[in-house]
Parts: structure tokens; sequence; C-alpha cells
């Protein structure tokens, strides 16, 4: 839908009533706590949890408006989100770690790793690699080929050679924000390390981040939010959760498994705090915060690195880390800060909102950010 179209339509949708709950931890200011009411109500948040970090790394967390559509059930701290692609973010910190083990190499050939020939046409001399998927420079691209196999799965190795899955450059020769390729991680660590890809992100990072964590709904030991759009207004929300957690679990199949580790992990907002004060004081997650490539004209405040989000608002005039999320109606933000200050990041997990940008970044995400780390 056309931007300027978007931001006019989503003006018909009513402000929510919203009101946040208590917080759970330190205590915030009742400024500061309505001045992010206004920022939910003004993008039409529907519902969530927002959790802050404050310098010492202790977390807080407030719920607001309702995170089940069927039932209207009000949102609590607890409640887990599917955190769309904020997965990215905490698949590269497992990756990086497994790497830092010696598990796995960020430099071989993924070929080795699958037991069949990954080649891009346009250098059929390149290997592909880890690095390359998790940076976005694998020269793969989410094309209808892709985009069918989302409702209608199909191997891997078919997906690969559908000429529709790649850019017309070489990789590395070029930035191209994949789902595919991010999702091909999930895939390429099970056949490279024989184990199921949630199990490996669970003893990778998620345990020891101490977080509840997982990349499978059926596994979620709490409630899980559903997700629906507010324009065009969804009756029914495209992310059920109830079904989702009643879908009966599959074994490991690499060939399979590609749909899961860019979008699908299930998480709280708090659990999402705890991942990045994990990943900012472990130096094998360093390199995230190194920049790799330029969003160029979708947002030029915007640069990827190994899986993340680098956001340079020039209000802030400072480096943001994390990543955002975006499925189903849903809008989610991770971001957080490497410097001392009173509040040092912030997860936000909603079920329905908003979806207007300018650029990449939500004015929803964007604002937030500019309210919290003025703090």
């Amino acid at each position: 839908m056309n931007r300027t179209l978007y931001r006019l339509l989503i003006k018909t949708v009513p402000k929510p009533e919203l009101r946040l709950g208590e917080w759970t931890g330190f205590s915030v200011s009742a400024g500061l706590t309505e001045r992010l009411r206004d920022i939910l109500r003004r993008e039409r948040v529907q519902g969530g949890v927002l959790a802050l970090m404050n310098a010492a790394g202790e977390t807080t967390a407030s719920a607001f408006g309702i995170s089940r559509l069927r039932g209207r059930l009000p949102a609590q701290p607890g409640d887990f989100f599917r955190c769309a692609s904020i997965s990215k973010y905490v698949t590269a910190a497992g990756v990086l770690r497994l790497a830092a083990s010696g598990r796995i190499d960020l430099d071989r050939d993924i070929s080795e790793y699958l037991g069949y020939a990954v080649r891009h046409p346009k250098a059929p001399e390149r290997a592909l690699t880890l690095r390359l998927l998790i940076s976005h420079r694998a020269g793969l691209r989410d094309g209808e080929s892709y985009q069918a196999a989302l409702t209608d799965p199909v191997p891997l190795s078919r997906l690969l050679n559908q000429p529709d899955s790649y850019m017309p450059w070489a990789p590395d020769g070029g930035f191209e924000y994949s789902n595919l390729g991010a999702g091909m991680v999930g895939a390429v660590l099970e056949a490279a390390l024989g184990e199921p890809f949630d199990d490996l992100m669970g003893a990778a990072i998620l345990e020891p981040a101490g977080v509840s964590a997982t990349y499978l709904p059926q596994r979620v030991t709490g409630r899980l939010a559903d997700a629906w759009r507010l324009m065009p207004p969804s009756r029914v929300p495209l992310y059920d959760a109830e079904a989702r957690q009643k879908r009966p679990g599959q074994p490991m199949d690499p060939e399979r498994d590609y749909l899961s580790a860019h979008g699908g992990l299930c998480v709280t907002a708090e659990g999402l705090l705890r991942l990045a004060a994990f990943t900012l004081a472990d130096p094998a997650c360093a390199a995230m915060r190194g920049p790799l490539s330029d969003f160029g004209q979708r947002d030029p405040h915007l640069q990827e690195g190994l899986g993340s989000f680098i956001y340079r608002d020039p209000a802030l005039g400072f480096p943001m880390y994390g990543h955002q999320g975006l499925a189903y109606g849903a809008v989610h933000g991770l971001f957080f800060r490497n410097d001392p200050a009173p509040i040092t990041g912030f997860a936000l997990l909603t079920a329905a909102a908003s979806e207007q940008r300018d650029g990449v970044v939500t004015a929803l995400n964007r604002d937030v950010a500019r309210t919290v780390f003025r703090e």
C-alpha cells in the first residue's frame, strides 16, 4: 500500500483507550509513562508489552491493551510474542557463539554442510557462507518462489534452484535484506551439527542468557500473543497463537527447516532485553555492532551489521543497536545503546499497531526510542 495513503487510512482507526499497567521492576516516572502512552495511542497500538533496561542492567515492564484478539484477553507483562525479524538478531548471536566455540565455521562453504552444491548463478565458483547469510550479502532474495513456499513449503534444495531466489549480482557484491538467506541459517546449522535448530539456539544463546524462549510455538511455556492487522483490518488473528501452539511438532529436517530462524522466535519483552545485555557483554557478539552495509535510499539512517540493525537517528546523535520486527500486523522493536544513560534499552512487543514509516524503522519504534533515550 502507498505510504501516503496508509498514513491517511490509519488515522481512521480510533485511538485506543490504553493504560500502561504497573511497572514490574525499577520505577518509571509518571511523565515518561504518560509520554509513552501518548505514542502508543497515536500509533494505534492495540496491546502489548514495553520493557526498559537501565544502566545497571535492571529491567522493568508494563503491559497495555490486549494480546489475544479472540476473547480480547488483556496483555500481561510475561506474555510471549512471536518477535518476527528480531529473531535474526538472536539467531546471529547464536551463530557467532557457536563459531567462537569451534562448532561451526562462519566462512566455510555451506554446500559442505548441506550435502549438495549451493551456487549463485552469477558466480558459480564462489562459496556461500554463514557469514554472508547473516549479513544479507549472499546475493539471495525473497522471490515469488520463496513467497509461495511460505504457505506451500518445498524442499530447500528445490527453492535454491529457482532463478528468482538470486540477485543479479554475485555474493558479497551488494546488500539485499533476505528472509530466505536468514532462514537458511537454521537448515545449515541442523545439517552441520545434527541437532534441531531450536535446541542449538537454546544451548548457544538462550540458556546462557537465562532466557526462556523458543523458535517453536508448541514449546512456549506461557501465554503466546496473537497478531492482527489494522489496515486493512483483520477480523481474525493473522497469527493465531492458540492454533500455532496446537500444531503437531515435526522431526528435524534441514530441507524443511528454513522458515524459522529468520522470524520464529517466541519471547517476552524482558527476555529480549536480557538477551541484548548478554550480547553486549559477550566478546563473541561484538562484531554485530560493526556496520557492513547501508540501507541506502530505503533508510539513510540505518545500517546492517552481522544480523543486527545499527540505527543512527539524527534526533539523538548516537548509534542504537538491535532489530525491528514486522509481521502479521504486529510491530516489534529491540533497540539499545552502548554507553551510560539512565535508560539503555527498550523492547516493544505488540499484537497490532500502525506500520507507518518514512524509511525502514517505523514511526512507533523511532518515537519510543527518542522518548526513552532522552530521559
